[in-house]
């Protein structure tokens, strides 16, 4: 029933929107790398809460690898039901027998505490804890998974990978939105009474650290069911929805090709990640400082030391005080051995780049 809800939403939408347009911007413009979105793309957006970043891609791999992809935790989720199945048919008579235990009536478990030492009531006592503890994480927490995978949950909006697949069959292109983990959180809500957020460039680094090496083309390159990692969640609600609006016609598949959404000062922004930038000379310095940053680790084999670098910067920026000059002194000690590690050269590095100046978080010297 909600299904069908959200469906009749969305077409309602799409109907009373011949011609969308999105909401007039700001007079300050969006952040680099950013654009307003287009009317075009308004159908799907108004489908979508405003509470998390999105990556939208085509995954054209073939519908014969989606089905093998997803026979695995179809498989997974059906032994873990069968299981807790099992453990609840021996489980359920002992929690029986130990709740009307409490009522006066006598069995099995019944201890009479007046003969039964210290150390019995004790030893009873921890075992029954134990035992009612292990079963709440089974159900609780493992449990969870074949909940979320027939059911889905509040934040995937009740739809989960079952009702996907079901609704949507297996196809050879097929439209993935995945939706930021709790990470992005913060970078949306607003600081100030007013409901506006305003990203800082701590911010910005984050959202392009998170964004680019997940619309990495190679890595992308796998099914979309493969996607899911710790900063990424498929967001199984907008594909049916993207797919609806694709099938009907009222936006097209092209326009969902390499976008990372995010609505931000009451407008929604996209980025088209794989797309060049029009006008790279408008580039900042410190852009292009950090560009050659990351590249020349790149080069060298040790991309993932630039996101670590990042992510210190990050934290280190949110603590109390800021970066201090002892911060970032110790950062950089932290830098010099994860590239140690990967057996490059500390100053012919900074050398074929041009030195330190520019880069976030590289002010000291050590």
């Amino acid at each position: 029933m909600a299904r069908a809800g959200n469906r009749k939403a969305a077409k309602h939408t799409a109907a009373s929107n011949n011609n969308p347009k999105p909401p007039p911007p700001p007079t300050s413009g969006p952040p680099s790398p950013f654009q307003y979105a287009p009317g075009a793309l308004q159908p799907f957006l108004s489908t979508l809460p405003t509470d998390h970043i999105y990556l939208v891609h085509i995954d054209n791999t073939p519908a014969s690898l989606k089905t093998r992809v997803f026979v695995v935790p179809l498989l997974l989720n059906l032994l873990i039901t069968i299981g807790l199945c099992v453990r609840m048919y021996y489980a359920a008579p002992v929690y029986f027998q130990q709740i009307i235990t409490i009522f006066g009536y006598d069995t099995a478990y019944t201890v009479d505490t007046k003969t039964a030492g210290a150390g019995e009531l004790i030893s009873t006592l921890s075992s029954r804890t134990f035992l009612l503890m292990t079963d709440y994480f089974i159900f609780a927490f493992i449990g969870n998974w074949p909940k979320e995978f027939m059911f889905g949950g509040k934040v995937s909006r009740f739809v989960g990978p079952r009702q996907w697949r079901t609704t949507l069959g297996f196809r050879d292109t097929e439209i993935i939105v995945r939706r930021g983990r709790i990470w992005d959180t913060r970078l949306l809500t607003p600081e100030m009474p007013d409901g506006v957020k305003t990203w800082k460039v701590d911010e910005e680094l984050t959202i392009k650290v998170k964004i680019d090496p997940a619309m990495r083309a190679d890595y992308l390159a796998k099914t979309g069911y493969l996607l899911l990692d710790k900063d990424w969640d498929l967001d199984f609600e907008a594909m049916l929805d993207a797919h609806e609006l694709v099938d009907t016609g009222t936006i097209q598949l092209k326009d969902l090709e390499s976008l990372a959404l995010v609505y931000y000062q009451k407008n929604w922004l996209i980025w088209r990640v794989n797309e060049s930038p029009v006008v790279e000379a408008e580039a900042g310095p410190q852009d292009d400082a950090l560009e050659k940053f990351r590249s020349q680790l790149a080069d060298l084999g040790a991309e993932d030391v630039f996101f670590r670098w990042i992510e210190i910067v990050q934290y280190e920026t949110s603590q109390p005080g800021g970066f201090t000059e002892g911060r970032q002194a110790e950062a950089l000690r932290e830098l010099k051995h994860l590239l140690s590690k990967k057996g490059v050269d500390y100053a012919q590095f900074w050398s074929d780049i041009g030195g330190q100046a520019g880069l976030p978080g590289l002010d000291a010297q050590i």
